[in-house]
């Protein structure tokens, strides 16, 4: 993705199907007066209304509108809502804001289940935004551990190739096979395969994912800096780039050097960056996502210099060991590194 695309999306909607559940929020308005019969079922309907370009914004007094059911509810102060006993099938459904002139209506489409409760997170265009053209998302195609997450990079588009600034995307989760963050942050909830589809106004793009059972860390990336270090001995860098459903605790992720005759010795690591670290959810020092660390002090080189002057380099191996917390084990291809001899003298000059 090129940074000049600023993320976002129009309308945002998030639909992710779970096991009934109580929830809380707006409730219904009543609707079909005059002795219309309503169609009744066991499905659920519930979620959020706010602002697509200010995401923590709720949007109170919202209608909620699920088309051909004569069934309506009032977003809360908070932008929530929640609908009860709605037949099964698949239905249009959509958001006005009447209290909020600034913001449009947000739209889509349901497919409803019997004893299901589907999450419709709507964000509401701004009235004067243009209209999408175009959706970029990436990735398209994905498989992950069973609580691992993707965090999906989005561009919408409107006329003219113009990205459409500062909103919020609209997502769909399809499979019942995970959620998605109002940022586009998916995590896996139960095994199987499914979609993310990204939405904005008319224009809709599929993603496939695929979540499988816990399986063993992913070591992304593992890096050596330098690899080359002066006969006077220096720090060497090293950082790892992991993954993991089941969550990794720090103390399990050490770096294993093997240097000069033979010696061996273990490295305890830290996180590298706080700030882009997933954590586990309540589980301090679990980390689903993050880049640990550490330092390695490679001593001088000792070894003894020939008759000539030439000292001999001594040479090292080193690779992370990462257990996660089902005691599955990954460990990394070795990267090796040298502490460089000292140059033999110049050749003394000819009397």
């Amino acid at each position: 993705m090129q940074k000049s695309f600023a993320l976002g999306w129009v309308i945002c909607v998030v639909l992710v199907t779970a096991a009934l559940i109580a929830g809380c929020g707006g409730g219904e308005a009543p609707g079909g007066g005059g002795g219309t019969i309503l169609p009744v079922g066991t499905a659920s309907l519930t979620g959020v209304v706010f602002a697509a370009d200010a995401v923590a914004s709720g949007l109170f007094g919202a209608e909620i509108i699920v088309s051909g059911t004569g069934r309506t509810a009032v977003a809360d102060a908070n932008g929530g809502f929640l609908m009860q006993g709605l037949p099964a099938g698949e239905y249009a459904v959509e958001a006005q804001t009447p209290n909020h002139p600034d913001y449009g209506t947000a739209r889509a489409r349901v497919t409803l289940a019997d004893g299901v409760v589907t999450t419709v997170n709507f964000a509401v265009l701004p009235a004067d935004a243009p209209e999408p053209a175009q959706i970029l998302l990436d990735p398209d195609v994905a498989i992950i551990d069973l609580n691992a997450k993707i965090a999906y990079r989005s561009q919408v588009v409107g006329p003219n190739n113009a990205v459409i600034a500062d909103v919020e995307p609209t997502w769909v989760v399809a499979g019942g096979i995970g959620t998605i963050t109002r940022a586009g942050v998916f995590t896996g909830t139960s095994v199987g395969n499914g979609t993310v589809t990204a939405f904005a106004g008319g224009i809709q793009v599929v993603a496939t994912v695929q979540v499988d059972p816990p399986g063993p860390p992913n070591i992304s990336s593992f890096q050596l800096n330098p690899r080359s270090i002066p006969a006077s001995g220096g720090d060497v860098y090293i950082a790892a780039a992991i993954d993991d459903g089941d969550g990794i605790d720090v103390a399990d992720v050490v770096v294993e050097i093997f240097g000069p005759g033979n010696q061996q010795q273990l490295l305890g690591t830290s996180i590298a960056d706080p700030a882009t670290a997933e954590q586990c959810a309540g589980q301090a020092g679990c980390y689903t996502r993050a880049t640990l660390a550490t330092t390695f002090n490679a001593p001088a080189n000792d070894n003894q210099p020939t008759t000539g002057g030439i000292q001999a380099p001594e040479n090292y191996s080193a690779h992370v060991i990462v257990t996660d917390r089902s005691g599955a084990k990954s460990t990394s291809a070795f990267i090796d590194f040298v502490v460089e001899g000292i140059d033999p003298p110049p050749p003394t000059p000819p009397l």
